[in-house]
């Protein structure tokens, strides 16, 4: 697994750096808030983020939410070390947890609202992690299926696609 500051010297060595502010302004924010809404949906989600490096790397920062407390998750951060996005990010594997499933508590505290299940998957653009998008707590309990995963997998590819045009404009 990379460490942090390696998972962030990947990113800037590939493009530009993808950061909070790129995320929320103008035709990509529109696009990748439409998708982070679809992947709720899809997903059967109470609320999803997108999670983008901070400028050390050393921390995942919420950049969108779609759900009930999107002014205190895109202002969150969570470490690459000692989260479940953070495995997500340096692995660029997805992955789900329940409610018995350890998970960094930060986000919980902030938001007043309990995780009892997460699914995760990495946004990649070539071979670089560029974004982890999540969801958490499926409608009427329980835990995220397989589908569910792959649903989100594939919100998480689209959002690639759309992060990287966004770079290839002028």
């Amino acid at each position: 697994m990379a460490s942090p500051p390696e998972a962030g010297a990947r990113l800037g060595a590939a493009r530009p750096a993808l950061d909070r502010a790129a995320c929320q302004r103008g035709r990509l924010g529109r696009l990748l808030r439409r998708l982070l809404a679809e992947a709720v949906a899809s997903c059967r989600a109470t609320e999803g983020t997108l999670w983008v490096p901070s400028p050390t790397g050393a921390a995942l920062e919420g950049a969108l939410n779609h759900g009930q407390t999107p002014d205190i998750l895109e202002a969150a951060s969570v470490p690459v070390a000692d989260s479940v996005i953070g495995l997500v990010f340096c692995t660029g594997a997805a992955a789900c947890i329940g409610p018995d499933d350890p998970h960094n508590p930060s986000v919980d505290e902030q938001t007043g609202l309990p995780t009892r299940a997460m699914a995760a998957a990495p946004v990649r653009i070539g071979s670089d992690t560029v974004a982890v998008l999540s969801v958490i707590n499926p409608a009427g309990g329980g835990v995220f299926s397989r589908a569910d995963l792959e649903a989100l997998e594939w919100k998480a590819y689209l959002a690639a696609l759309v992060i990287e045009d966004a770079h290839d404009e002028p």
